[in-house]
């Protein structure tokens, strides 16, 4: 599992979040909730974190948006093709394709503020 607390540091360390907001922080037997949103630099961005855990399992979603969606990162079990199943990516163009995310939350969430950061500097959504 991961440490909910070690989520908010790493993204409270990030050059490129000035805001972290927990929406959802539900704790239950056998069954946790957490989304994060967080506003980025430049501010008209903003990246969501969604977790659920239940038992070993989390199903998580790492979202870029401005006024509409741009990207997400899930592991939702509904693309059995893709090879990285269920870890998928969707794109900015609508597509979706292989992820590579494996689950592991503190590894994941590193790779994809870095990818956020690049797609916000490269491409300026």
């Amino acid at each position: 599992m991961f440490s909910f607390k070690e989520i908010i540091l790493l993204l409270n360390k990030s050059k490129i979040i000035s805001r972290v907001e927990v929406k959802t922080f539900d704790e239950i037997k056998g069954k946790s909730i957490y989304k994060v949103r967080c506003n980025l630099v430049p501010s008209k961005y903003k990246f969501e974190i969604r977790f659920v855990c239940i038992e070993n399992q989390i199903l998580y979603s790492y979202q870029l948006f401005s006024k509409t969606p741009i990207i997400r990162w899930d592991n939702s079990p509904h693309y059995p093709k893709i090879k990285t199943h269920p870890h998928h990516f969707h794109t900015a163009d609508g597509n979706v394709i292989e992820s590579e995310l494996s689950g592991n939350v503190v590894e994941d969430l590193d790779k994809v503020l870095f990818h956020v950061k690049t797609i916000i500097l490269d491409h300026g959504y």
